[in-house]
């Protein structure tokens, strides 16, 4: 059975940002849906009703919730990796993701300049892409597109 998959840009503050975020989630077939958690500023007022219009066009499922604690209280989400380039003592995506029996799956990464705290980090699995640099966290969306790259070379191989 295809785990079911989705793409959550945490804090979005630039509306152009969030819109190239949902363009590399939907580029992918199997991405299931793409979520927005605490959008704030110009991203909440003009990027989401950019991101909602472009949802509805090509037929995608697009969410807004409050906390990331919803998505296991609302969407049923079984397991949630957080993207965070600049950790150095995690796991690598690719690794978590083979290592988890999942149903479904939330690949998170911070869109903007609001931290994600320890409560929120407490609620799944912080993991980094090896193959990128570590000094820093580079553009979100090439953090979701390498995250979607390695789970699509995973799930190929699951066929």
């Amino acid at each position: 059975m295809k785990p079911k998959i989705h793409v959550v840009a945490f804090a979005p503050s630039s509306p152009h940002r969030l819109v190239d975020l949902a363009r590399a989630a939907y580029s992918f077939n199997f991405v299931d849906g793409f979520i927005v958690v605490k959008p704030v500023s110009l991203a909440a007022q003009i990027g989401v009703p950019e991101v909602f219009k472009i949802a509805y066009k090509y037929g995608r499922s697009f969410y807004i919730l409050a906390n990331l604690r919803e998505l296991k209280e609302i969407l049923n989400i079984d397991t949630i990796v957080f993207i965070l380039q600049n950790r150095k003592e995690v796991q690598d995506f690719s690794e978590v993701v083979k290592n988890t029996v999942m149903n479904s799956i939330a690949i998170i990464v911070q869109a903007g300049e609001t931290t994600i705290n320890k409560d929120d980090l407490s609620l799944g699995i912080v993991a980094r892409i090896c193959e990128m640099s570590d000094l820093f966290s580079p553009n979100p969306v090439a953090e979701v597109t390498a995250a979607l790259m390695k789970l699509l070379k995973i799930l190929s191989s699951f066929r």
